[in-house]
Order: C-alpha cells, then structure tokens, then sequence
C-alpha cells in the first residue's frame, strides 16, 4: 500500500521559530492559501490518518476536501515541555537547552529531564504507525494520507525509511513530504520520491 506522508501547511509558530510541539495553532491565511496551491500536485487518496492537533485537521482538509479521515493520536508532534511557546533566541543562554541543541548530530530531549524523550517519540510514532498499517489493510486501501508534524515525520523516517537517512536529512516543508510503499512485516517505508512544498508548485 502506498502512503503520502505530508507536513502540516504553515503556522505561526512556523514564521515567527518559535517550538509549536502542542500547542494547537491554527494554520495562518498563507498555510491556508499554500495547502490550496499544493492540493492539485498530490495524489489522490483513498483515507487520510493524520495528528488530532487543529493545524492537521485544517491542512487534510484544504488537501484532500472531503476524504474520510481518522485522527490517530500517536502522530501527534513531540512534547516540548517547557520550551512549548518559547523562540530559540530565548534560550540562547539556558544550559539544559544548550545541553540539548549543541549534542552531535542534532537535538534530543532524551539528553535532558524535560519534554518527551526520543525513546518515547520513537515508542509513540511506531504505534501510530502500526495503527496506520492495520486500519489501512482493514479497509482494504491502495493508497492513503498521513497527515502530521515535521519531528513526527522524522522521526517516523529516520526508523522506517528507506533507504536509511539521519533525521536532520528527513526534514520536510509546510505542505510537503513524501510518496512511500507500506511494508508491514517487517515494518518500512520505502521512499518511492518527494511531494507537495513549495518545490512541487515551481516543478509542476
């Protein structure tokens, strides 16, 4: 079964680098317009399972109007804890965050006492996925949606995609993402090429 795995279209927390893990924004009239734009270049679905924040919900729409969609909770986008609202210059100068941020290969809260850990991102988005996977074949569909956050993408690609990137290199733009074939056992998502973003409208 194929999936088009696609990030939320743009909020403010977006423009403004702020980290936006759960608080549920709405996407701004150029999310709006931009979800509008890129809607004709992807494929049409069949279902869509996407995070139960508003942003998603929004995006699902404005992309596929009135597909049957179904919220699965674990593609929820990560929990920032403390620093939820809060811009990286902020935080320029508090150690736990530094602790964070300047780790090689990237940031990881598994590093520091706050927010959701990476082994409890890893845990939650599998699940979600796995719940995808079922319904999925329980229905029947040859080609869905997952509509969700840019962290939850990566870290859903950097333990399932294929061929194997690091995270930082799975990241994907407001509208955009990716084509993949659903391996179930074992479980694996195979990059079959990129959609949606901006890029997608300048490349029709």
């Amino acid at each position: 079964m194929e999936l088009i795995l696609v990030r939320h279209g743009t909020t403010r927390g977006n423009v403004e680098h702020f980290f936006v893990g759960r608080l549920d924004l709405p996407l701004l009239p150029e999310g709006e317009e931009l979800a509008r734009r890129v809607a004709p270049t992807l494929p049409a679905v069949e279902h869509i399972y996407r995070s139960p924040l508003l942003r998603c919900r929004q995006t699902a729409q404005l992309l596929w109007p009135g597909v049957e969609t179904t919220v699965v909770e674990e593609l929820r986008e990560t929990d920032f804890g403390p620093y939820e609202g809060r811009r990286e210059a902020e935080l320029a100068d508090d150690p736990l965050y530094r602790a964070w941020a300047d780790r090689p290969g990237g940031p990881n809260f598994a590093a520091s006492p706050l927010g959701e850990t990476e082994e409890q991102v890893a845990v939650r988005v599998t699940e979600g996925l796995r719940k995808v996977s079922e319904d999925a074949r329980r229905r029947g569909l040859d080609r869905a949606a997952v509509v969700t956050h840019g962290g939850t993408l990566m870290g859903l690609l950097t333990q399932y995609g294929r061929p194997e990137r690091p995270y930082g290199a799975w990241f994907c733009p407001n509208c955009g993402g990716y084509r993949a074939e659903l391996s179930a056992a074992p479980l694996a998502l195979n990059i079959l090429g990129p959609v949606g973003g901006e890029q997608a409208l300048k490349n029709p």
